[in-house]
């Protein structure tokens, strides 16, 4: 399952620091829910109602760059907090293959 996002980008180390909040922050996650629709690249289940960092801020992800965000609903977006983007998607084994011969 692909899910689309930006590819992430670091931040200009010689630009003033941004924060993510107000009227600019609510303007970006809706560009963001327009531009990659509201599949959350974290859990992969329709329904996203924030945009989260590919690149954590924290990490030196670029604040307010479209190709550094992706749709996330709130919950997610809040758990995940700075650890890595993981793989959505990927097979869980059920066990059934150790009962067969």
């Amino acid at each position: 399952m692909q899910l689309r996002h930006g590819p992430g980008t670091y931040a200009d180390p010689d630009a003033k620091p941004q924060r993510w909040g107000g009227r600019r922050a609510i303007e970006y996650v809706a560009r963001t829910l327009a531009e990659y629709g509201d599949i959350c690249i974290i859990c992969g289940r329709p329904g996203s109602n924030s945009a989260d960092h590919i690149i954590p801020r924290a990490e030196g992800g670029a604040v307010y760059d479209l190709a550094n965000l992706g749709p996330a609903h709130d919950r997610c977006n809040y758990s995940r907090g700075k650890k890595p983007l993981r793989p959505v998607g990927i097979p869980i084994e059920n066990g059934m293959r150790f009962f067969s011969p």
